[in-house]
C-alpha cells in the first residue's frame, strides 16, 4: 500500500509541475480554460488527504519548516472569509496555498522513495526541458507559445519567453532552478555522467537566462557560477580568469561598444537586448524600468503601513493610488516582500522570514554536508529572495519555490546519503 501511495505522490507532482508549465500554451493555443486552477485546488486537497492517511512522527528539522511555510499560506487563507475576491483574485491566492501542499507531497516523496536523489534528477531534468526548451522553440519557428500582453513582448519585437507570459519569469524560473541543479548533479555525484547532465542542464538555464535579457538574473546565474568554480578546488584559476576579462572588458574603447550597442537597434530581435544592455551601462538612470520600480521601493520606505491581515491578493490601489506616476503596482508591486505584506500581513510576512532563518540554520549546521554544497544551498535562498524582485508578481509562480523545498528535504531527511564534492573533473575524465 505504501508504494501505491508513493506512486501517486510522484505521480501528483509531475502533474502539477506539468499543468503549470503547460496551461498558458494549451490556454492561448487552444482556448481551453486554464487547467492548472482547479488541478490548483485538487491538489490542497489531495495534500489534505494525504496528511490524514500518513499518520507518521515528522523528523523536527523537516516538520520546523514545513509548520512556518504552512503558516504563512494558513494565515493568508483568511481572505477566503475576510475578502471579496473576483475569480482571478481567488486564483492567485490559491497558488500561493497551495505552497504547503507541494511542500509536504514533496516531503513524502523524499522520505519514502528508495532512490530520492534519482527521483529529484528525473524531477529537476524533466523541470529544466520545460522551462528552458520552448524558448528555442519560439526562437527558432518565430511562433508565440503564450499571450503577450503588449506589443513589446511579442516574439515579434524579440521577446523570447517560451512558456512564461513575460521574459521575467522565464528568467526568475531558471535562475531559481539553477542552484538545485548544481546541489545535486554536481555535488552530490558518484559517477561522472552524472556530473556531464549536470552540467547540460545547467548551460540550458543559462542560455534560457540570457535570452530572457534579464540583467539580475544573468548576475544572479554568473555569481553562482563563479562562486561554485572558486569552490571547485580551482578558485585562484576561478579569480585570475574572471579578474583577466574584467581588465579585458575595461580596456574596449567605450565609445566603440556604445555605437556597436546602438547599430544593433536596427535589428528587431536585438534591439531589446541591446537597449537594455545599453541604458543598464551608460545610461542608467532612463531605464523605466529601473526608476518605475525604484518609485514603488521609495514609497513603502517611506509609508509603511501597519497590516495585520493585509489588502488581499494584487489588491493595493488603496495603498499606492493617487501617489505613483503609473497604476502597474496597484496589482504588482515587483517586490515579493512588498507583495507578500501588503497582500496578506505582518504574520505571513514573519512566517516566511522565520522559514528562510530555519533554512539557512539548518543547512549551515548539517555535518554531513560539505562547505561546498552548504555554499550552493544558501545561495539558492538568497537567488530565490533576489530573484522575488525580478517579475512583476511570483503569486502565479508557485513552482519556482521547489528547489529550496528539494535541497532543504533532502539533505534533513536523507542522512545515509552523505552529499560530497564531485570528483575534481569528473566530466572531462570521462569524456576523455
Amino acid at each position: 500500500m505504501k508504494v501505491r501511495r508513493l506512486h501517486l505522490y510522484t505521480a501528483s507532482l509531475y502533474i502539477m509541475l506539468a499543468a503549470y508549465m503547460t496551461a498558458p500554451a494549451i490556454s492561448y493555443k487552444i482556448g481551453l480554460p486554464r487547467i492548472d486552477n482547479f488541478l490548483t485546488v485538487g491538489f490542497i486537497l489531495f495534500s489534505l488527504m494525504a496528511a490524514v492517511t500518513e499518520r507518521r512522527r515528522y523528523p523536527a528539522r523537516a516538520a520546523r519548516p514545513m509548520l512556518l511555510v504552512g503558516l504563512m499560506a494558513a494565515w493568508a487563507s483568511l481572505h477566503l472569509i475576510i475578502t471579496t475576491l473576483s475569480a482571478t483574485r481567488f486564483a492567485d491566492l490559491m497558488f500561493f496555498l497551495v505552497l504547503p501542499s507541494l511542500m509536504y507531497i514533496m516531503y513524502l516523496v523524499i522520505r519514502y522513495h528508495s532512490d530520492s536523489l534519482g527521483f529529484i534528477r528525473r524531477f529537476l531534468t524533466v523541470f529544466v526541458l520545460f522551462v528552458a526548451l520552448p524558448p528555442f522553440v519560439e526562437l527558432l519557428t518565430g511562433i508565440q507559445l503564450t499571450t503577450a500582453s503588449g506589443e513589446e513582448l511579442a516574439i515579434e519585437s524579440g521577446a523570447v519567453k517560451g512558456l512564461f507570459f513575460n521574459p521575467n519569469n522565464l528568467a526568475t524560473a531558471a535562475v531559481c532552478l539553477a542552484p538545485a541543479v548544481l546541489f545535486f548533479f554536481n555535488i552530490s555525484v558518484e559517477k561522472a555522467k552524472d556530473s556531464l547532465h549536470g552540467w547540460i542542464l545547467f548551460a540550458l538555464l543559462g542560455a534560457a537566462i540570457f535570452l530572457s535579457v534579464s540583467r539580475t538574473a544573468i548576475g544572479c546565474y554568473l555569481v553562482l557560477l563563479a562562486a561554485y568554480l572558486m569552490y571547485r578546488k580551482n578558485g585562484p584559476a576561478t579569480v585570475i580568469t574572471v579578474s583577466a576579462a574584467a581588465f579585458l572588458l575595461s580596456m574596449l574603447p567605450q565609445q566603440a561598444l556604445q555605437e556597436f550597442l546602438l547599430s544593433l537597434n536596427n535589428n528587431e530581435f536585438l534591439e531589446r537586448f541591446s537597449s537594455r544592455l545599453y541604458l543598464f551601462l551608460y545610461d542608467f538612470g532612463s531605464d523605466n524600468s529601473v526608476s518605475y520600480r525604484q518609485e514603488i521601493y521609495n514609497y513603502f520606505a517611506d509609508n509603511p503601513p501597519l497590516l495585520l491581515t493585509g489588502y488581499g491578493p494584487k489588491n493595493f490601489i488603496g495603498y499606492f493610488g493617487g501617489h505613483l506616476s503609473y497604476d502597474l503596482a496597484f496589482e504588482n508591486p515587483h517586490s515579493f516582500l512588498i507583495e507578500l505584506y501588503l497582500s496578506f500581513g505582518i504574520v505571513s510576512l514573519f512566517a516566511f522570514a522565520a522559514y528562510v532563518y530555519t533554512y539557512c540554520n539548518t543547512i549551515v549546521l548539517r555535518k554531513r554536508l560539505d562547505n561546498r554544497a552548504k555554499w550552493v544551498s544558501v545561495l539558492a535562498m538568497v537567488i530565490f529572495i533576489i530573484a522575488g524582485f525580478i517579475p512583476s508578481s511570483i503569486l502565479r509562480l508557485p513552482f519556482i519555490w521547489l528547489p529550496c523545498f528539494m535541497i532543504l528535504l533532502y539533505s534533513v531527511l536523507r542522512p545515509s546519503e552523505k552529499i560530497q564534492p564531485a570528483p575534481f573533473h569528473a566530466a572531462t575524465r570521462q569524456i576523455s
